[in-house]
């Protein structure tokens, strides 16, 4: 059985709250639930410079700053490389404070990693799967 959600009351700034209403109107949110996120994500980042978040298809996703990749990118490929961070960094381009970024965060998010790495790898093998039928439907 999961604990409920503390109740707090926090004031903002009259301007922050109006910008707050505003954004949970244009992405059809609560305002409760974008406030945690907002504060959930500012946490992490304060915690682990470097990372941000980003929007996708499967829901918001940690990411490294000023770059493309996706966490979870970045620890498949460590993986991929038997555990070579050096030889990731260099397949990847990026620099060691970049890599430990993304590696510090997976140490503290596993799970959620995990299962980024998951998702993306069944749709992966689906999509592969897919297109492996349509070449014998072809032939």
């Amino acid at each position: 059985m999961s604990t409920p959600p503390a109740s707090r009351t926090v004031q903002l700034a009259p301007e922050v709250e109006a910008d707050l209403a505003e954004r949970a109107r244009e992405l059809g949110s609560g305002l409760t639930p974008l406030a945690e996120r907002y504060v959930t994500e500012g946490l992490r980042m304060d915690r682990h410079p470097g990372i941000v978040f980003r929007e996708a298809a499967g829901g918001r996703r940690a990411a490294l700053a000023g770059h493309r990749l996706d966490v979870w990118q970045i620890i498949e490929t460590v993986r991929d490389s038997g555990g070579d961070v050096t030889e990731a960094a260099d397949y990847l381009g990026l620099s060691s404070t970049q890599m430990q970024a993304a590696i510090g965060y997976y140490a503290e998010f596993r799970r959620e990693i995990d299962d980024w790495i998951a998702r993306n790898t069944a749709a992966a093998e689906a999509a592969e799967s897919a297109w492996r039928r349509q070449q014998v439907a072809h032939n």
